[in-house]
């Protein structure tokens, strides 16, 4: 036992996750693969094009990206899309958020910087419904928003541009209820009240409800996007449903979670997994065939695309009439897409 808890506080000092979130339920622009190209350019190719372009950045015109669990990996990719298209494009941009899950801190760092009056903002909201009156209020003072990762329906937001997390979850479901047989008991771990991940979870539970009669979802843990968590309440679920057939991970941290716990049990391969997202630890279970597969989310290019989206309409580089005052041109969703990445696949996302 003192061996296994090692193992974990090990594993888990290794790992830096984020629950990475969007929603969308009526796809109006789909990109499919097209869009993945920027995703998995050479990264030095990228780095290069940044600095190459930085030094002819227009002061005047600064674009800020609102996020949330900024310092983890996920975001690291969503702030490395920003950094190329605002060199690409020759402006300026602050990657800026919340560190962690605080929706009322995120509030109100997001109004700090309507405050300085910026070209554009891109956020991803905690709490899609406390974000509403400052995106409204933002949108009232002329400050273009786009919400990205995550979105905030209710508000005025000009578009979203993320992945429809109702269909990734529907998805994940029907890869867990292949892999078990369609049939059995099967577990899932998330962090409820974040509306993304909640829009997972529905869809997960709407295919197994249209089509898995023999299939039951049994029990449901918070794992609050922790990965020792997720070990935990995983074990939690072990013991309180010792013929579970599967595991659905609706965050990044959750796969992980559930990979060591598995291991500690002796079921490794007994119970399958499916994960979200391409965290390095992620792919690696994958390629172990720990993990059945994760669904991989294209991050770099909500963020390098939003941007972009918001430079043309300042730009009015698209255009719907001749008199643009008060109609919004862009597309009101973009479905970035969902890409479920197994054992043969991983490599590539590394």
């Amino acid at each position: 036992m003192k061996r296994a808890v090692t193992a974990i506080a090990l594993l888990v000092c290794m790992i830096f996750i984020c629950s990475a979130c969007g929603n969308s339920s009526v796809p109006v622009v789909d990109l499919g693969s097209y869009l993945n190209y920027v995703q998995t350019k050479n990264k030095k190719d990228l780095n290069a094009t940044a600095n190459a372009k930085a030094s002819f950045a227009n002061e005047d015109e600064i674009y800020y990206l609102v996020g949330m669990h900024i310092i983890l990996p996920y975001w690291q990719d969503h702030k490395k899309g920003l950094e190329v298209a605002a060199a690409e494009l020759g402006v300026k941009y602050v990657f800026t958020g919340e560190s962690g899950n605080d929706a009322a801190r995120q509030v109100n760092i997001f109004n700090q910087v309507v405050l300085k009056k910026p070209s554009g903002i891109l956020v991803s909201p905690i709490d899609p419904e406390m974000m509403v009156k400052p995106i409204n209020d933002a949108i009232d003072q002329g400050i273009p928003v786009i919400c990205v990762d995550t979105d905030s329906p209710n508000s005025k937001r000009l578009s979203y541009f993320g992945t429809d997390n109702y269909t990734a979850g529907y998805k994940g479901a029907e890869i867990l209820s292949r892999a078990i047989g369609y049939s059995g008991e099967v577990g899932i771990l998330t962090s409820p009240k974040i509306y993304c991940l909640d829009q997972r979870q529905k869809g997960f539970e709407d295919y197994i409800k249209q089509n898995c009669p023999n299939i039951q979802i049994v029990s449901v843990m918070n794992d609050k996007a922790d990965p020792s968590t997720a070990a935990n309440v995983t074990a939690q679920m072990l013991n309180e449903k010792p013929i579970l057939d599967g595991i659905f991970g609706i965050d990044a941290a959750s796969g992980v979670g559930a990979a060591i716990a598995l291991r500690q049990y002796g079921k490794l391969g007994k119970i399958k997994i499916v994960a979200f997202d391409k965290d390095s630890s992620v792919l690696e279970l994958v390629e172990q065939d720990i993990i059945e597969a994760t669904m991989v989310q294209r991050t770099f290019t909500m963020s390098y695309y939003g941007l972009k989206f918001l430079y043309d309409l300042n730009h009015q580089n698209v255009k719907m009439a001749s008199d643009m005052n008060g109609i919004n041109p862009l597309p009101p969703v973009v479905d970035t897409g969902i890409i479920a990445v197994g054992k043969d696949e991983a490599y590539r996302f590394r």
